[in-house]
């Protein structure tokens, strides 16, 4: 519906206005009323209107002193003007002052009625059109902010080429030239459930670290995200004191915006700053540095700067077969108690003695290979525990923190122990167990043997005898006859006395045939058993 506005001084006129017209019909709605073109001003501030009404004699402002206004303030706004005053000079008024229209009063409501009409037609091709212009704009900004972070992270990954001049003038004008540096700035995560950010987080960080940064007079710097979500800032250090080499103004600004994330947003964050480099061409080196940076997140923990420059020595040269030989030692021994401190002394080294990213890398590498060769020497499938290849960083980016990484690694550990003990411990006895069970649940089949057993548990009949009498002293078919015996004699007891019942109910067709076994197992023939009974 299209908002109207009423505005005369006069109360009836206002009545009839609204009441012998059906505005719902013509697609409109009365959304308001004023009695002068003052009040009818201020409404406009507050109702969208997209339709005025209006009376040329009021008092305090007239109707062409509104029409003016609202041309000057409300340019989408369409007037009708209703005058007393039907001279050619009136009407030239009304269209200088951006009047759609002009009626004659009385008001004739027929005319009134087409007026809208072809009133309604020219505001809804308008909005339309407003639409239309808005998409295209936002679609145009879209486009531009695409373009613009499409050849930001080329710059970040190194991959651009060519000419940059003009794109780093068109997308980085605060950057043209001079030295400047990469803040990478990374939503820390409290556990795996935290694994995919909301992209309102990265929008919000955004927006603390823009304002802090601007009021902190750090004007000279552009902004982006890269794939992992990280707000990605390059600034220039011409923005900062020159005369300041250890960024210590850049810095204290940056951890304000830090502390303003962790109080308003209620989650922290790390920012990891790169060093400073010649140029904007330059900025992949610093970029690296500031994501590596942020990666001890791990190590320090985070809602802080870490500094890629006051990191300890980034190569390592850490033997760790000894790792690989202990752990082997104490999973062949069925040790979990021992195994899990083993892995919680080698990840406590890397935080409590030298930490350094690159190490944690290489000591989960070495208990991931560690535990593949002990579940491969156990005939454990672990490729539902551990994707292949495994990559540590990609394990250290999802869980982020030690704690949670040292709990993946002792979960990992505890699942593959709790398989490999459960195949040394299944592979005979197991077996045997379940053809024991089938045999209780199935006494009363006549046609059971050794056959359908081993079939009904997927091994060979041979194999199945033979394991049978290691692991009960019974063969196969003595145990049945023991169960069948057995059931027998509760029957009896309970106060059955039907002998080929009995025999039927415990798998043999011949009671003959059940007799003599029944007497062979009892030293007393199930008749004589009966009538003892």
């Amino acid at each position: 519906m299209i908002k109207v506005l009423i505005v005369d001084d006069e109360y009836l006129v206002r009545e009839r206005l609204k009441q012998c017209l059906d505005w719902h019909a013509l697609g409109y709605e009365v959304a308001g009323e004023a009695a002068n073109g003052e009040d009818a001003l201020m409404m406009l501030e507050h109702i969208p209107a997209q339709l005025a009404i209006v009376d040329i004699n009021m008092p305090i402002i007239d109707g062409l002193e509104f029409a003016q206004a609202v041309q000057n303030n409300h340019p989408d706004v369409k007037i009708i003007i209703l005058t007393g005053y039907s001279s050619f000079e009136y009407a030239k008024s009304a269209l200088q002052a951006g009047v759609s229209d002009y009626l004659l009063k009385p008001i004739n409501m027929d005319e009134l009625t087409q007026v809208l009409t072809k009133l309604h037609h020219r505001i809804e091709l308008d909005m339309q059109q407003k639409h239309l212009n808005v998409h295209l704009q936002q679609s145009l900004m879209e486009s531009d902010n695409i373009l613009k972070r499409k050849f930001m992270q080329s710059l970040l990954d190194g991959t651009a080429s060519g000419s940059l001049q003009n794109k780093i003038e068109l997308y980085c004008p605060s950057l043209q030239e001079g030295t400047l540096f990469v803040i990478a700035v990374s939503m820390n995560r409290t556990g795996a459930e935290d694994k995919d950010q909301p992209l309102w987080k990265r929008f919000a960080v955004s927006n603390i670290f823009n304002e802090i940064l601007v009021k902190g007079q750090i004007k000279s710097f552009e902004m982006t995200y890269d794939e992992m979500n990280r707000v990605i800032l390059l600034v220039a250090v011409q923005a900062v004191d020159r005369t300041d080499p250890n960024l210590s103004h850049v810095l204290k600004v940056c951890l304000d915006a830090i502390h303003a994330v962790s109080r308003h947003l209620k989650f922290t964050v790390t920012a990891g700053i790169g060093s400073v480099v010649e140029s904007i061409h330059d900025a992949a080196l610093s970029y690296r540095e500031a994501v590596m940076a942020c990666k001890y997140t791990t190590i320090y923990g985070g809602d802080r700067i870490i500094q890629f420059t006051a990191l300890p020595e980034k190569t390592i040269a850490y033997e760790l077969s000894h790792i690989r030989e202990a752990m082997l030692i104490l999973l062949r021994l069925g040790n979990a108690s021992a195994v899990g401190q083993e892995i919680h002394k080698r990840i406590a080294v890397v935080s409590e003695l030298e930490p350094s990213i690159d190490k944690l890398y290489s000591i989960l590498y070495e208990l991931v290979v560690t535990l593949r060769i002990f579940a491969a020497d156990n005939k454990v499938d672990m490729s539902r525990l551990i994707s292949e290849p495994f990559i540590p960083s990609q394990l250290v980016d999802e869980l982020e923190t030690m704690g949670e990484i040292e709990r993946w690694v002792q979960d990992v550990y505890h699942n593959v122990m709790m398989q490999a003990n459960s195949l040394i411990q299944s592979t005979p006895a197991k077996l045997v167990e379940k053809a024991k069970q089938y045999m209780d649940d199935n006494y009363g089949n006549e046609e059971m043997d050794l056959t359908e057993i081993a079939g009904i548990i997927f091994v060979n009949p041979t194999y199945l005898s033979r394991i049978f009498k290691n692991e009960t002293g019974y063969s196969v078919v003595e145990y049945l006859t023991r169960r069948r015996m057995i059931k027998a004699k509760e029957l009896i007891e309970q106060g059955c006395k039907n002998l080929y019942f009995i025999a039927e109910s415990v798998g043999y067709k011949d009671a003959h045939y059940f007799s003599k076994c029944f007497k062979k197992y009892y030293s007393v023939t199930p008749s004589k058993f009966i009538s003892v009974d």
